[in-house]
């Protein structure tokens, strides 16, 4: 089975085909942490209505990728309990792969070097190495199982062991191309936030637009807005991604009868 164009290349596509959707949880998202910050700077914004925005824009993705529908339809289309099938799945992936990151705290914590550190300074790397073991246990937790969710997606009615059965014929294409999608699109968001701010000065990162009790600072609101412009579009690549999986892996547990050799086929970047 081969693609026609590149991750990139649909996941702009498919950008496009729901620009109305995307626009929407970014904005959304985008106001309500302006606000919140604006009238309380010290708050913490709760992540529950990301999570849920963020699951309606994957879903409009997938149903974009499998099904050719697009738009507010996209989401209309779905069996009755898709949703709900699909956000436990994704948050079943989620946890299952905080669990051997959790874990790892505990040898990283009793090392006598992190124990002397300065209490900043430990923070900071034992949050460091756990999201880099999270990050890796999510690479191979999606590999094995990421097509579980386009299935709720498609409601085929299969089961984890067909997902992981479908796992193990794409495990290496899901990998490869999260790393060079949705990675590649974190370490760029990354180098940007450590290296833009720098370029300016700090009269304009800290100038702020005083409206009464509310407090807006344009160059933290408009660092907000691009952080959650790569969000999104991380999770339209991961769509991408697994939805691509899902037909793959279905094609080659088809094929299975027939030799190897003939089981290899090029996928595009």
């Amino acid at each position: 089975m081969k693609f026609d164009i590149t991750i990139w290349g649909e996941a702009t596509e498919v950008i496009r085909k729901n620009l109305t959707i995307f626009a929407v949880v970014v904005g959304t998202l985008w106001l309500l942490d302006s606000v919140i910050y604006a009238i309380k700077p010290e708050a913490d914004a709760s992540q529950a209505p990301t999570f849920i925005v963020g699951m309606y824009l994957a879903i409009a993705c997938h149903v974009t990728v499998l099904r050719n529908i697009s738009g507010f339809k996209a989401v209309g289309s779905l069996e009755k309990w898709a949703f709900f099938r699909f956000w436990l799945r994704g948050f079943a992936v989620a946890m299952v792969s905080l669990i051997p990151a959790l874990f790892i705290l505990v040898p990283v914590l009793s090392i006598p070097e992190v124990k002397a550190a300065d209490e900043t300074v430990r923070y900071v790397f034992v949050m460091v190495v756990t999201l880099a073991f999270y990050g890796v246990c999510t690479l191979v937790m999606l590999g094995l199982f990421g097509t579980w969710m386009p299935a709720a997606v498609m409601a085929d009615g299969s089961s984890i062991k067909r997902a992981f059965a479908r796992g193990r014929k794409t495990i290496g294409y899901v990998m490869s191309r999260l790393i060079i999608g949705p990675g590649a699109n974190i370490i760029l968001f990354l180098a940007t936030i450590f290296l833009l701010p720098a370029q300016f000065s700090e009269a304009i990162r800290t100038y702020t637009i005083q409206a009464g009790n509310l407090k807006f600072v344009p160059f933290d609101m408009a660092m907000n807005g691009l952080g959650y412009l790569v969000w999104a579009t991380g999770i339209v690549l991961v769509a991408v991604v697994l939805s691509r999986a899902y037909q793959l892996g279905e094609a080659r547990l088809a094929d299975g009868n027939k030799p190897e050799g003939e089981l290899t086929e090029a996928e595009a970047i």
